[in-house]
């Protein structure tokens, strides 16, 4: 049975080597830290276990302006658009943006670490202030030794905003 959604509208996207290629615009949500953010899919071949390859669609939000890009001519008028809630309400808590630092010191013989975590990972520190995603950006691309959590969506969220190690 087809799909009665229509295929979302194609964007630009900017890869971390400057190439370029289309994607879909699912969303476009305005976050309480970070400004707005675009939910691309972007189409990939995808390695199916003993079955070959198949078409599959990879999803991730990107910078408007910076790493997604309208087409000329193309209309957004029906992508969904959230901005953020009016005074006084709050945002429920799915649709933060926000990143803690974890830093453990070396002891025992054991080098230190420094980790990023989505702000509610069990291991993120707890009391810690919060980062939006441009500083926790900035802290990844500038802090030497630093990684991504593995255990939360950290890395799944991040990981494709940075240039390769």
């Amino acid at each position: 049975m087809p799909s009665t959604d229509p295929t979302p509208p194609e964007v630009r996207v900017i890869l971390p080597d400057r190439q370029e290629v289309r994607g879909y615009l699912h969303e476009r949500r305005q976050w309480p830290r970070g400004g707005w953010m675009y939910q691309v899919g972007i189409p990939v071949w995808a390695n199916i276990e003993g079955e070959g390859i198949e078409a599959r669609e990879y999803r991730v939000w990107l910078i408007p302006g910076e790493q997604v890009q309208p087409i000329d001519g193309v209309s957004y008028d029906q992508v969904p658009k959230y901005a953020l809630p009016k005074e006084g309400t709050s945002e429920p808590d799915e649709n933060r943006w926000g990143w803690k630092v974890q830093r453990i010191r070396p002891r025992d013989g054991r080098p230190g670490a420094v980790i990023m975590h989505v702000w509610d990972c069990p291991d993120a520190p707890a009391g810690d202030s919060e980062i939006d995603v441009h500083e926790a950006l900035d802290f990844m691309r500038s802090t030497a030794g630093a990684v991504l959590c593995k255990e939360c969506d950290a890395a799944i969220a991040l990981g494709p905003l940075l240039p390769p190690s």
